[in-house]
């Protein structure tokens, strides 16, 4: 029995009806692709918090993007090689 799990990470929780859509085309997917007879798929939907996936390092890395600059140094990835 398949089983999708879907980790995302959002303020604020998906509408249930775009949770509803995904469900759907999951199903469809699997059902095509794997040939997944119709009421096998399992699936879950898990909302991390922001700051409990990479979104933690938002604080930082803006800290980081000012004081690199208020000191003249070019932030990561901005630098011509």
């Amino acid at each position: 029995m398949p089983l999708l799990e879907v980790l995302y990470a959002a303020e604020e929780p998906l509408p249930l009806e775009r949770r509803r859509a995904f469900a759907r085309e999951a199903v469809a997917i699997f059902q095509e692709v794997l040939g997944t007879p119709p009421g096998r798929l399992r699936l879950v939907i898990h909302r991390l918090h922001p700051d409990e996936s990479l979104g933690l390092l938002a604080d930082d890395e803006a800290e980081a993007d000012t004081l690199g600059r208020s000191s003249g140094a070019a932030p990561m990835g901005d630098a011509d090689t």
